[in-house]
């Protein structure tokens, strides 16, 4: 399975574009989902890889694993290049805010500060189940 090849390269914060693009190519030649390599990378914290696979035009508002998207796991893990990267896109935002619980005051105001409505709920910890609402 080349989701493992592609994850033990991510782990090398130092990995060339031509390692990743080829790690990447074959995952996908594998029948791989790229919404799930995104996913991997933005856990990894490996900001080249997001913007490769983003390149390729992999949708980061997917929901992937636990109600969780690339751009929820990047706010959610407080992973402030990739969320910059992502909020500098243009992406399907209805599901920005998808399987987070609780978001950090800092990001709170962060994401805010870059025109993206944090609902009522996130701040004050309320239940989230129509948070797949937002725009």
């Amino acid at each position: 399975m080349s989701f493992e090849g592609f994850k033990s390269l991510i782990q090398n914060k130092n990995t060339d574009k031509t390692q990743l693009s080829a790690a990447v190519n074959k995952a996908l030649s594998d029948g791989d989902d790229p919404a799930v390599l995104l996913f991997m990378a933005v856990e990894a914290d490996h900001l080249p890889a997001v913007k490769y696979l983003m390149e390729l035009g992999t949708d980061p508002s997917l929901v992937v694993h636990n109600d969780h998207n690339a751009v929820s796991l990047a706010i959610d893990q407080d992973k402030w290049e990739i969320v910059e990267y992502f909020l500098s896109k243009d992406f399907n935002r209805t599901m920005i805010f998808a399987g987070i619980e609780t978001l950090s005051p800092l990001m709170i105001d962060y994401l805010e500060s870059k025109y993206v409505k944090v609902p009522h709920e996130l701040k004050s910890g309320e239940d989230l189940d129509w948070i797949n609402q937002i725009n």
